[in-house]
């Protein structure tokens, strides 16, 4: 039995069609693959910046869709424009705001998912912390499959490596973070005995 991802239109399909004026094709792009821009944003610039660089890479990648030479590959040029689109923000940091890419009224008004706030509660503190201790590409891969819950295929397509890559990377990842998990507890447990024991002692003593 297929699953929703088999079953969904093909990128080169809504890409061909946004190119000939379909904004819903595009609107659908934004949706299957906003999360994936917005991690990737997260990764260079952290969560402050994020959703700015997220939204100019759309805009960049709307103006310049009809000179994209393989419509198949839109993910993987969409992967490269929000790097560089990042990238560019951290050598002109100061001047990012004046030459900020201008917004289309127009578009923003048709493209509604560009404008919807990315919000992710289920990361928690514990989490967050070992994420930033594993290697970066097991922590994007572990984001975007568990916290944004992409399938393997659009993980693959965006970061422009075969699906067995991705499925290593978040099986691979999920050990490296056990491990921290296991890490991060065990110290909390130590801290929380020094505390009761120094509470302890300061009783004793009064």
């Amino acid at each position: 039995m297929a699953n929703e991802a088999d079953r969904e239109t093909p990128d080169e399909i809504l890409v061909v069609s946004a190119i000939i004026g379909d904004l819903n094709a595009f609107d659908e792009l934004v949706l299957r693959y906003r999360a994936a821009v917005v991690r990737l944003a997260q990764s260079i610039l952290g969560r402050d910046d994020a959703e700015d660089i997220a939204q100019d890479a759309f805009l960049l990648a709307f103006k310049a869709l009809p000179s994209i030479d393989m419509p198949s590959k839109f993910a993987a040029w969409l992967h490269a424009i929000t790097r560089n689109r990042a990238m560019r923000f951290l050598r002109e940091e100061k001047n990012h705001r004046q030459n900020r890419v201008g917004l289309d009224e127009v578009l923003l008004e048709q493209v509604g998912s560009l404008t919807m706030p990315f919000e992710n509660e289920r990361e928690t503190d514990e989490v967050k912390l070992a994420l930033e201790k594993i290697p970066s590409e097991y922590a994007l891969a572990l984001r975007m499959h568990f916290l944004d819950e992409m399938p393997h295929k659009h993980i693959a397509a965006f970061l422009g490596v075969p699906v067995s890559t991705v499925k290593w990377r978040v099986h691979k990842g999920k050990e490296y973070l056990r491990e921290q998990l296991e890490i991060i507890n065990n110290k909390e447990v130590i801290w929380k005995k020094k505390k009761k024991s120094a509470g302890s002692s300061e009783s004793s003593v009064k």
